[in-house]
C-alpha cells in the first residue's frame, strides 16, 4: 500500500485522508518472525559480508560479455542497493530532501538533470558562447533562455533533449547500483517528465505535433529502462507555495515565466505520475506546505517492506525480482552500462518529419559542424582525440559498440557522444571545414 503523510501521520489511500495505517500493508514488523523482514536502514546499521566485492570501475572499464564471467552482480545487491526517486513540483524543495535522505542512507545522490550538464563540454567550452556562430536550430535553451522566451521553437528541441538525458540519467542510476551495489537517491525520473510537457502544451508553448511526438518517444523508451524505482516519493507543495519559494530564489524572468497555470498543470499531472507509479513501485506522499525533515522521512522509509514479493500480489518490484541468476543479471548490467542497445530501443527509428520544432535544415547542419571544426575545437577530430587540447593519443582497443570516443562511459549522449553521429554532405566532402562560411548565420536569417 502506498502512503500520504500530514503532519506527523502517515495515511492512506494516496491523495486522500483517512486512518492511520501501514507504510507497506504488510504485517507489522512486531508480528513477523525475525529474519523474514529486509528494509533499506541508515548507513550506520548497514552490514555486508567480510568478503564483500569491491565497486567495479565502470565508468573507466566499461562492462562486457568477457567482465561479466569474472565478475558477479548478485552479490553486490544488499539491502540499501535500492533506487529511490524524488519528484515535486517546482520550487517544492526536492534537493534538499534528496540530499539529506542520500547522507543518511549511504547512497549516492545524482541532481536533477539541467541543460547546464551538457552545455559545457570536456575543455570548458561553453557552447551558450558560440550561439551567434551556430544556426538558430543548434541554440538549445538553458532554463534561463527558457523562461525569457517560452514562445520560442527552441522550446520543443530543449523538451526532447531533456527527455534524453533524464533517460541516460537514470541508466546511470541503475549502473551505478549494479556495478557498486551502493544505493542511489535520484532527483526526477523520465517516467515523470511528462509533467511538464503537458504545462508546456497548456501554456501552448509547444506544438501539438511535438506533443503527439513526445507521447509517441516516452511510450517506446520507458520500457526500455525496464527497471522502476523500489520507492517513489512526492513532496505536495501547494501551487502558492511553489510560487512563494520562486520568488524567493529571484529570478525575474523565471518569475514572470513560471505562474499558477503552469505549476497548477504539473501538480494536476502527477496525479497521474503517481499513479503509473503506483504499478511498480512503493510511494510515499508528504504533504509539504511546511517542508519536514529528512529523519521523519528515514524512519518511514525504514518500516517499509522491500523485499516482499509474490507472483500473484501485482507488479511492484517485479523486475527486481524477475532475475533470478547471474546470466541474466549479467545482461542487464551490461545493457545499463554501455548505453548501446538501450539508446538504439528507445530513439532509433522515431520519425520526426511531422515535428515542425525538431525539423533540421540539411545545410544548418553542415554550418554547425564545420563551426564546430573551425571555432569550438578548432581540430577535424571529435571529442578525445585532440592533442593540441590535452587528449592522450588512444589505440583502437579503446573503442566500444556504439561508442567512437576514447572512453568507454559517457553520462549523457548529448553533451558530447552525439557529436561523432552528425553528418552533413557538406562536412562528408569537406572534412577540415575549408569551405566555413563565417557570414552563414546572417545570410540565412
Amino acid at each position: 500500500m502506498n502512503a500520504l503523510r500530514r503532519g506527523s501521520r502517515l495515511l492512506s489511500p494516496l491523495w486522500s485522508v483517512g486512518a492511520q495505517a501501514s507504510a507497506t500493508g504488510a504485517v507489522p514488523a512486531a508480528n513477523r518472525p525475525e529474519g523474514q523482514r529486509r528494509t533499506i536502514v541508515h548507513r550506520s546499521l548497514l552490514r555486508v559480508p567480510e568478503d564483500y566485492p569491491d565497486p567495479w570501475d565502470y565508468q573507466e572499464k566499461g562492462f562486457t560479455f568477457l567482465d561479466a564471467v569474472f565478475d558477479r552482480t548478485m552479490p553486490r545487491f544488499h539491502q540499501n542497493s535500492k533506487l529511490i526517486v524524488l519528484e515535486g513540483n517546482i520550487g517544492s524543495g526536492k534537493s534538499t530532501v534528496a540530499k539529506e535522505l542520500a547522507d543518511q542512507l549511504g547512497f549516492r545522490y545524482m541532481p536533477e538533470f539541467k541543460m547546464d550538464d551538457i552545455l559545457v563540454d570536456r575543455y570548458g567550452n561553453d557552447m551558450r558562447n558560440f550561439y551567434h556562430l551556430f544556426p538558430e536550430r543548434f541554440r538549445i535553451p538553458d532554463i534561463n533562455m527558457f523562461y525569457k522566451n517560452p514562445m520560442s521553437d527552441m522550446s520543443a528541441v530543449m523538451q526532447d533533449r531533456i527527455f534524453n538525458c533524464r533517460f541516460d540519467q537514470y541508466l546511470n542510476a541503475l549502473a551505478h547500483i549494479m556495478n557498486t551495489g551502493q544505493g542511489v537517491v535520484l532527483e526526477r525520473t523520465p517516467h515523470a517528465d511528462f509533467v511538464f510537457t503537458n504545462a508546456m502544451r497548456e501554456k501552448n508553448w509547444i506544438s501539438p505535433q511535438f506533443f503527439k511526438h513526445y507521447y509517441y518517444l516516452r511510450k517506446k523508451a520507458l520500457p526500455v529502462l525496464n527497471f522502476w524505482p523500489h520507492l517513489v516519493i512526492y513532496l505536495d507543495a501547494p501551487v502558492s507555495k511553489c510560487l512563494e519559494n520562486i520568488k524567493k530564489r529571484g529570478n525575474a524572468a523565471e518569475i514572470e515565466t513560471v505562474d499558477e497555470k503552469y505549476l497548477s498543470t504539473i501538480a494536476e499531472s502527477y496525479k497521474d505520475s503517481l499513479k503509473e507509479f503506483q504499478k511498480h513501485s512503493k510511494i510515499l506522499v508528504y504533504d509539504w506546505t511546511k517542508p519536514g525533515d529528512a529523519d521523519t522521512i528515514v524512519e518511514d522509509i525504514e518500516r517499509m517492506d522491500f523485499d516482499f514479493f509474490e507472483w500473484h500480489s501485482g507488479d511492484i518490484f517485479e523486475e527486481w525480482f524477475l532475475p533470478t541468476d547471474e546470466v541474466t543479471w549479467g545482461g542487464w548490467r551490461m545493457h545499463v552500462t554501455d548505453k548501446f542497445n538501450a539508446r538504439v530501443g528507445a530513439f532509433d527509428g522515431v520519425q520526426t518529419h511531422e515535428v515542425g520544432e525538431l525539423y533540421i535544415n540539411p545545410r544548418d547542419m553542415g554550418h554547425f559542424i564545420h563551426t564546430m571544426k573551425r571555432k569550438v575545437l578548432k581540430s577535424p577530430y571529435g571529442y578525445g582525440y585532440n592533442e593540441h587540447l590535452g587528449d592522450e593519443k588512444k589505440g583502437l582497443g579503446m573503442h566500444v559498440m556504439g561508442n567512437t570516443m576514447p572512453e568507454r562511459w559517457y553520462d549523457y549522449y548529448f553533451k558530447e557522444a552525439y557529436y561523432d553521429d552528425v553528418s552533413s554532405h557538406e562536412s562528408g566532402l569537406d572534412p577540415y571545414a575549408d569551405s566555413y562560411d563565417p557570414d552563414y548565420v546572417h545570410a540565412h536569417h
